[in-house]
């Protein structure tokens, strides 16, 4: 069965050809995270900043994060931060419009804790601070191009622990967010707002070198309806002789055992027919009472 032909430099050239493509996607386009904003929940039992319970969600903004109107808060009472300042509020005293776009803000309630850099990590990651401009409770209506933020708590139960759940929406009403979370009797909760990628940003990377490719070389396919041509078989170099080159001696025959004549055989059957003809036919005049006389022997008288 003959080799099939081509089927390595086909699996060499494919494999050369994936790296060859990596290289060029990550010179030519290189990583680039699209810009988002996150929103946050957590809470946690009081006197202490790890969340017992935490819930994220993240969206595109690629006009780049608008400002924030929360325009209800039912069964609880909120403080706005942001790094102008604060505003406390509740259900009577909304909107309060926060400007989330050169920093995040963030909403808090409870027993909240001094350290809430865990409950405030996709706010803070890359550096990011706290947005420049204070809380407006003052605004009658929200802005028109203002998302939407309402906060509802339900009643506490016998353990006097709540339910916290989060709704965000555009101007027009179409749903951005929504998540809930559990609230410990007398515990805290936040809610972090603010722009951040999601995933990780590599500006200006450096170019990644193309890696050096070895020659290639397919072997050429043999030409239809052709036999493939024998190798040529190597002549015999016959060296001279010479005193101190000699002929090798001849070979040695080995002894082999003499066959006889056709002649002697012939013979040797003859006599050995007639050997047992003779012995036959005294067996046979023994056998009917023939006997042997003696033949008379003249006697000489002195």
């Amino acid at each position: 069965m003959l080799p099939r032909k081509g089927r390595g430099f086909m699996r060499r050239t494919t494999a050369w050809f994936v790296v060859v493509g990596v290289a060029i996607i990550a010179t030519d386009n290189p990583l680039q995270a699209t810009e988002g904003f996150w929103v946050s929940l957590a809470s946690g039992f009081s006197g202490t900043g790890e969340p017992q319970y935490y819930y994220e969600q993240w969206f595109e903004t690629p006009h780049g994060p608008p400002p924030l109107a929360v325009t209800r808060t039912s069964g609880v009472n909120a403080q706005a931060t942001t790094g102008g300042g604060t505003a406390f509020f509740n259900n009577g005293a909304v909107p309060v419009v926060i400007h989330p776009t050169d920093g995040y803000a963030y909403l808090t309630g409870g027993n909240r804790p001094s350290d809430l850099s865990q409950a405030l990590q996709r706010q803070m990651a890359y550096g990011r601070g706290l947005a420049s401009s204070t809380p407006d409770a003052s605004a009658t209506v929200p802005p028109s191009n203002a998302n939407l933020l309402t906060l509802d708590a339900t009643a506490p139960d016998d353990a006097g622990n709540r339910v916290l759940t989060v709704a965000l929406t555009n101007p027009q009403g179409q749903p951005l967010v929504e998540g809930s979370i559990p609230i410990p009797s007398g515990g805290w909760w936040v809610i972090g707002l603010g722009p951040n990628p999601n995933g990780l940003i590599i500006s200006d990377p450096e170019p990644l070198p193309l890696p050096e490719l070895p020659p290639v070389f397919e072997e050429p396919e043999p030409t239809p309806g052709l036999p493939p041509q024998p190798s040529p078989t190597p002549e015999l170099e016959i060296q001279p002789t010479s005193p101190s080159n000699p002929p090798p001696p001849p070979p040695t025959e080995l002894p082999t055992e003499a066959t006889p004549e056709p002649g002697t055989l012939m013979l040797a059957s003859v006599g050995g027919a007639g050997a047992f003809g003779w012995r036959w036919f005294r067996r046979r005049r023994k056998a009917r009472g023939h006997t042997t006389h003696p033949i008379p022997q003249r006697i000489q008288h002195p």
